[in-house]
């Protein structure tokens, strides 16, 4: 078992392969985007791209090392809309940087809601309101990552025996 630090590999560059995966979902995420905002011609910038993808892949193995188990897609997803947020890789002549950046971040996240929902055969709590706070916090406050990961995984409920038990124990003060 490793426990020192010089036992771990010093994380090392995406390779080629492994980073045209990762741009592949950027491209088919930012295009879904761009079909239903109605909105084209949204530059990105590669390197932060990258960087982006290269802090997903070191979260991934923190996941591993720290965790013992794998990261899941709800998490993956919920640090690509974080570093959205944070590096703002996206830009458009007529639409502020962050404006831009915090709506294909909440895009995401919520498709990403949706997609586990429905994968697992779950419901979505999300409503116009807390979408409205969402986009607020995304834009103008510090939200953390694990943050984004707790609101992402509380936006999807289980429906038991016909009530609706939520993943977490609701706390009464």
């Amino acid at each position: 078992m490793a426990n020192s630090p010089n036992e771990f590999p010093v994380f090392t560059k995406l390779d080629k392969r492994q980073a045209s995966l990762l741009f592949s979902k950027f491209k088919y995420y930012l295009k879904d985007f761009e079909i239903t905002q109605e909105i084209s011609n949204i530059e990105q910038e590669q390197a932060v791209l990258l960087e982006i993808c290269e802090r997903i892949e070191k979260r991934r193995i923190y996941f591993h090392i720290f965790y013992n188990c794998k990261m899941g897609e709800l998490n993956e997803g919920s640090l690509m809309c974080f570093w959205i947020i944070k590096l703002m890789p996206f830009r458009h002549k007529s639409i502020p940087t962050n404006e831009l950046n915090s709506k294909i971040a909440l895009y995401l996240l919520n498709n990403l809601v949706f997609y586990q929902a429905k994968k697992y055969n779950r419901k979505v709590n999300i409503s116009s309101s807390i979408n409205q706070n969402l986009y607020y916090s995304f834009r103008f406050r510090d939200i953390s990552k694990e943050a984004i990961m707790a609101l992402a995984e509380s936006m999807i409920v289980w429906k038991i025996n016909q009530k609706i038990i939520y993943p977490y124990t609701i706390i009464t003060w």
